[in-house]
């Protein structure tokens, strides 16, 4: 087995995102590919029920699958069931994957998945862990595991679940994590739906292909550079220098703003006669407030200081 990295929450390696979230754990144990825990792709948990249906298992599959092919990585717990088959998934692609236990690495639970530990590390994916090796895995545990596998992504996919499971409770931290929550439409008759549908009908996106997911996190980045300009635009703003207008510039300054206006103009709108017009406007001109356009006509001038107090 390759080498436990242990990792502090003040370390280089330590998992930007977890830093983000309440309660993020002050140590981390990692094996493996430890690169994908800060990597600039962007990361999906898959969750679902342990007792899932081949339904379910088809349908974690494919999007595991699909959204590894596109670059992403996949998160989950390594548990029976849907984690399991979205690891696998994710593995047939490029191994971009990352499991999260319950336990320590040393006490690998389920036994009946010790050897897809195994199969994570070769196939370059990384496996995580707040506990030490020799820690056994319990509910509890695993409870506490959850709010990592949605610490980690950047959105969490639920694709079965029942109305009170571990997988509804990761859904509900997802959503205190202002993680965005996508859940599988199931059906009505299914025990495993119930916690889906239920979820759909409480706010989260619905998702039928991989490629909602993929635009929907493409939409959420778009709009967290547009409000990364706008707050860069707002600390320029506060950094400019602020002129107070002279009142006999206000008028002319006003009629200036929406659109280049001739003199003549100006004359008859403010009743001023153009000689007096060509003195004033000549002063603006010179502190930079307005600028003159062919035609003899004047524009205010973009480039000039914030006026203050209009």
């Amino acid at each position: 087995m390759k080498k436990i990295e242990k990792i502090d929450c003040e370390g280089k390696e330590y998992p930007k995102k977890l830093l983000a979230i309440k309660n993020s754990p002050k140590i981390i144990y990692a094996i493996g590919n430890i690169s994908l825990l800060n990597s600039n792709k962007k990361s999906i948990a898959i969750i679902g029920s342990r007792d899932c249906t081949e339904y379910g298992r088809n349908t974690a599959f494919k999007f595991a699958n699909s959204l590894a092919k596109a670059g992403n990585t996949i998160i989950s717990g390594m548990a029976i069931g849907i984690d399991a088959v979205s690891h696998i998934g994710a593995m047939e692609e490029i191994g971009r994957t990352i499991a999260v236990l319950g336990g320590g690495f040393n006490k690998i639970y389920p036994k009946q998945n010790e050897w897809l530990f195994y199969e994570i590390i070769k196939n370059k994916g990384c496996i995580i862990s707040e506990y030490e090796p020799n820690e056994e895995a319990s509910s509890e545990k695993f409870l506490q595991r959850n709010r990592i596998v949605s610490g980690l992504s950047d959105a969490v996919l639920v694709v079965e679940a029942e109305y009170r499971s571990g997988t509804s409770v990761t859904a509900k931290i997802a959503k205190e994590q202002n993680k965005i929550l996508f859940a599988v439409p199931s059906n009505l008759e299914s025990k495993n739906g119930i916690g889906t549908n239920k979820l759909l009908q409480e706010g989260a996106k619905i998702a039928i292909d991989y490629k909602d997911i993929i635009k929907e996190l493409k939409t959420k980045n778009e709009k967290i550079k547009s409000k990364k300009m706008q707050e860069n635009l707002e600390i320029v703003n506060e950094n400019k220098e602020y002129i107070e207008l002279k009142e006999e510039y206000k008028p002319i300054y006003n009629l200036l703003l929406s659109n280049p206006k001739n003199i003549n103009e100006l004359s008859k709108m403010l009743d001023v006669s153009i000689s007096k017009l060509n003195s004033i406007l000549t002063f603006m001109q010179i502190e930079g407030i307005v600028k003159q356009l062919p035609g003899n006509e004047f524009i205010v001038n973009g480039e000039s200081k914030c006026i203050k107090n209009m």
